[in-house]
């Protein structure tokens, strides 16, 4: 169920994206690649406000294929 999907994208988000903790030290390609991550639990279709251009370079990509990218 597409809500249920949602519910569990938006505390993923929560906890791996906002809640940075005091002393991580992220770069903003790992900040990126986390929300890649989680834009990966939705369906590619539910991301309509991102260009196709990006969902092409990035949707589809594994965590270990988008570091450095």
């Amino acid at each position: 169920d597409l809500d249920r999907l949602y519910m569990k994208f938006a505390d993923a988000f929560e906890d791996r994206f906002v809640r940075q903790g005091e002393y991580e030290n992220r770069s903003i390609e790992q900040t990126l690649e986390i929300g890649w991550n989680l834009l990966r639990m939705l369906p590619r279709e539910e991301l309509k406000r991102i260009r196709d251009a990006y969902l092409d370079r990035f949707y589809g990509k594994k965590a270990s294929e988008g570091e450095g990218a």
